[in-house]
């Protein structure tokens, strides 16, 4: 299975400690080759004069995450992706969903069945979840399980060689309660490991793997 690229979204403004241990953890469980972080859109008509512009918001962010596996992308704000279903439709257009891992909290599971399109979602790309304390209910009890549980597989090394969508639930609780702030945000267009990109970003054709 060529499945090896993370995708994880959020506003990450500020970039917290949360969002470091989901990312510490995709890169550590995952095998990934690349981990594609993707700042959310943000609406422009919302004046906020503390925020950093996009461009300022990429800079900081790469400084902060200097790792050549972590890609800071984006994406959302260049084509004003508004939700996860958009983007991730956008990137099966032009390439496969089978080379991506969608990335969230155990928190967002509770209420995953709540984003829009989520059966698309869950039928169409892997989703790793990583372990968040005081939300073990959703570990075998969230709306998502209840409806699909065959999707589900507790089996680390089986979630990822699995040729079919599935999602995995990261169960590492080292005590401390990070706050994840992961909402469900669009996703990056696709990866320069497999996708060519036009300078609008749009991909043109795949490379072969």
């Amino acid at each position: 299975m060529s499945r090896s690229i993370g995708l994880y979204g959020g506003f990450f403004n500020p970039l917290h400690a949360g969002h470091q241990h989901v990312i510490q953890k995709s890169l550590e469980h995952l095998q990934l080759k690349k981990l594609i972080v993707l700042p959310a859109f943000e609406n422009p008509l919302k004046k906020n004069s503390n925020s950093l512009s996009i461009d300022e918001h990429i800079k900081s962010l790469r400084s902060e995450l200097p790792s050549p596996q972590i890609k800071i992308s984006d994406f959302e704000h260049r084509h004003r992706i508004t939700c996860t279903y958009e983007g991730l439709q956008k990137i099966q257009s032009k390439c496969s969903l089978d080379n991506f891992y969608l990335i969230i909290g155990l928190d967002q599971l509770g209420h995953f069945h709540l984003w829009d399109q989520y059966q698309w979602i869950i039928q169409n790309i892997s989703i790793c979840v990583i372990y968040r304390p005081r939300y073990d209910n959703y570990i075998e009890n969230s709306q998502v399980q209840k409806e699909n549980p065959e999707l589900f597989m507790p089996n680390l090394d089986k979630f990822i060689n699995n040729s079919m969508p599935c999602i995995h639930i990261i169960i590492e609780n080292d005590g401390v309660d990070y706050f994840i702030d992961n909402l469900g945000y669009s996703l990056e267009d696709a990866v320069h490991s497999f996708c060519y990109f036009d300078e609008e970003g749009f991909v043109v054709d795949k490379l072969s793997v």
